[in-house]
């Protein structure tokens, strides 16, 4: 059966000496695993096109298991995401979240929402490690978790201001009042607390306009990291090369 779907490539493995197995992320929120034959011949025009974040138009074959593409209509390659370390690898854990997010034949339109969101944005100049954390608060529900940003977790004291840290005991923020119930909490400014609870709850389409302390970005994403290992028992490989990175920007920094 031949299908056209418009989409964008989640991930892209090599397969063999030529070929290539990518996944799409089609406009209804559905993951497609395609076999691309001879992807990565220099005269099938596919190189390109067969990278990740590639939006286009798939006109693919489907029968019973894995489709096989026949060509692609790219509408955007996004290329400039590729082109930063940096960029490329938070970009790259906001698509391995949704890929994660959506387990068998799961379908969500919601979930083809955020990446389009997410690649939007950081195309148009906003920090892809602040895109990636609005991912994983939204996906928080799909891997079975949720958390409290909002109130200390252990007076229930809805006052911010006073807000300190985060409480894996109580599972949740915690005050300067409560503070002693749990020395081990990872302590973090009230103004990051604040925001997390704000992009929790702040629609996807409200969020105009992103721009927020490079400091606090650092902090909601190592939280956020944490309670994805803690809560759901999960590990992204994107994040693997984003600690490397950080540790050669530390060490670069230690020598001067």
């Amino acid at each position: 059966m031949l299908m056209k779907q418009k989409g964008i490539i989640i991930k892209s493995v090599d397969y063999g000496e030529s070929d290539k197995i990518i996944t799409i992320l089609n406009e209804h929120g559905a993951k497609v695993p395609l076999m691309v034959r001879r992807a990565k011949k220099s005269r099938s025009g596919l190189q390109a096109s067969t990278q990740m974040f590639v939006y286009g138009l798939f006109i693919y074959n489907k029968w019973k298991g894995m489709g096989t593409l026949n060509s692609i209509d790219v509408i955007n390659l996004n290329y400039e995401l590729r082109l930063d370390i940096y960029e490329n690898s938070y970009a790259s854990l906001c698509v391995e979240v949704v890929d994660k997010a959506l387990e068998g034949d799961a379908v969500s339109q919601y979930c083809y929402d955020l990446v389009s969101f997410a690649l939007d944005k950081i195309n148009q100049g906003t920090s892809a490690q602040l895109m990636s954390v609005v991912i994983l608060l939204k996906c928080m529900t799909r891997f079975g978790f949720n958390a409290q940003f909002n109130h200390c977790s252990v007076t229930g004291s809805t006052d911010q201001s006073q807000l300190c840290g985060y409480s894996f005991r109580y599972d949740g923020a915690i005050s300067f009042e409560a503070l002693d119930q749990d020395p081990h909490a990872l302590r973090i400014s009230n103004k990051t607390l604040y925001l997390l609870n704000v992009l929790q709850h702040l629609p996807i389409d409200k969020m105009n306009s992103l721009n927020i302390h490079q400091t606090i970005v650092e902090e909601m994403s190592e939280l956020l990291i944490m309670l994805y290992r803690e809560y759901a028992g999960v590990y992204f490989r994107s994040q693997k090369l984003i600690n490397q990175l950080r540790r050669i920007e530390q060490n670069s920094k230690d020598e001067d």
